[in-house]
């Protein structure tokens, strides 16, 4: 049995305060593949680590069965900051206090530090590539000397991770069905296996990595932006790496977690880390779609807001997805504000947990087959 649990400190911010990650490690360390689960970087969005809950006990007894062939990390609640955020009987979680930083933007792209390394050793040879690039990663991390508690948590984390095959964030929406943001590089394989394995509605695909640096968008595009810049060498897309949004913030139950953590053991199976048949793929429900083909909606005045359709419902252009209905205008159907999609697509996110919505707010968002001019430039991730 290799099952290890550890703590790892974060330094203190006030005093008589302390913090740390929990994290546990399956399989032996070193060994191929090796995949990396994380939940709750956004500390309010606990439906991944509800499918973790389940996912461990399954490791747990894989591991005493000598079935892990890989190695597995997993970080049930990565984000010990975000957790403590308790305002007014509400749970906060998404943005860092101190820095104001969303706490999965602004995560290490470690290309430049690699390049600069290694970048002049990269060859033919791909296997040896990876390696090299993953070393330099881990030197890059190694030699960073992080200050405060979220720059610690960063750089602490991605020694778990860079070096990782396969890199899972689990996430949620406010309210949605369950969806996944992948790299295009990964589209034709890892990304749509994933899609199936979990029974994901949507999969949007970055072209081929996120400018927002999220968790991630680095792990994945530290081989793509290195593959960009040379492309005379060999690289591969060595590291497989999606965010999961396990569908809306209080979809928490048992039935959904436990389906959730079978799911995830299945992948862990069919892509060898986990000895054992993983069974026919199920049926993909959703074709891939681009991050420049999501059509948002934003709320254009103050009001209640009130949806026409169940998320997960296929619309087309011009349908009316919502209303925000002014409650001081006593003209019933004037008092309504529509807000319309501007694709045809799958109504994937309604975006909002409260029936308040205010001028600019996100109240909906389309995963749509054509590029829209309107969102050209934009990373399809709202803040």
């Amino acid at each position: 049995m290799t099952h290890q649990k550890k703590t790892i400190a974060l330094p203190t911010m006030t005093p008589g305060t302390s913090r740390g990650i929990v994290v546990h490690h399956f399989g032996k360390r070193g060994a191929r593949p090796k995949a990396y689960l994380q939940a709750a970087i956004h500390a309010n969005e606990l439906p991944g680590a509800m499918a973790l809950h389940y996912l461990m006990p399954m490791l747990v007894e894989a591991d005493k069965k000598g079935l892990i062939k890989g190695e597995i990390i997993v970080v049930p609640t990565v984000n010990p900051i975000g957790l403590s955020q308790l305002m007014g009987h509400n749970h906060l979680g998404r943005y860092d206090f101190l820095g104001r930083d969303n706490f999965n933007r602004n995560w290490l792209d470690l290309s430049e530090g690699v390049s600069e390394r290694v970048g002049k050793q990269l060859g033919k040879h791909a296997q040896d590539n990876v390696e090299l690039i993953r070393k330099a990663a881990r030197a890059e991390l190694d030699a960073m000397k992080p200050l405060n508690e979220l720059q610690t948590l960063r750089v602490e984390v991605m020694k778990l991770s860079a070096d990782a095959d396969i890199v899972l964030d689990l996430h949620c929406d406010q309210d949605g069905v369950l969806h996944l943001f992948a790299s295009n590089r990964d589209l034709h394989g890892p990304a749509q296996m994933l899609a199936a394995d979990l029974g994901a509605e949507a999969t949007l695909y970055s072209d081929p990595y996120p400018d927002a640096l999220t968790f991630a968008g680095v792990h994945g595009g530290l081989f793509a932006r290195l593959a960009d810049k040379y492309p005379q060498a060999n690289i591969p897309p060595a590291c497989h790496s999606t965010t999961v949004e396990y569908r809306g913030q209080h979809n928490v139950s048992h039935p959904l977690g436990e389906a959730d953590g079978t799911n995830l053991y299945r992948h862990l199976v069919r892509r060898g880390v986990i000895a054992g048949r993983a069974g026919k793929l199920p049926k993909l429900k959703y074709e891939p779609t681009p991050i420049g083909g999501m059509d948002v909606g934003y709320s254009p005045t103050t009001g209640i807001l009130v949806y026409h359709h169940a998320k997960g419902t296929w619309v087309k252009k011009g349908d009316v997805i919502c209303d925000v209905i002014d409650p001081s205008d006593p003209r019933g159907a004037k008092a309504r504000t529509p807000v319309k999609a501007r694709t045809d697509g799958l109504f994937y996110s309604g975006k909002q947990n409260g029936k308040l919505v205010w001028p600019g707010a996100v109240v909906f968002a389309i995963a749509g087959t054509k590029l829209l001019a309107h969102r050209k430039g934009k990373n399809g991730l709202d803040d």
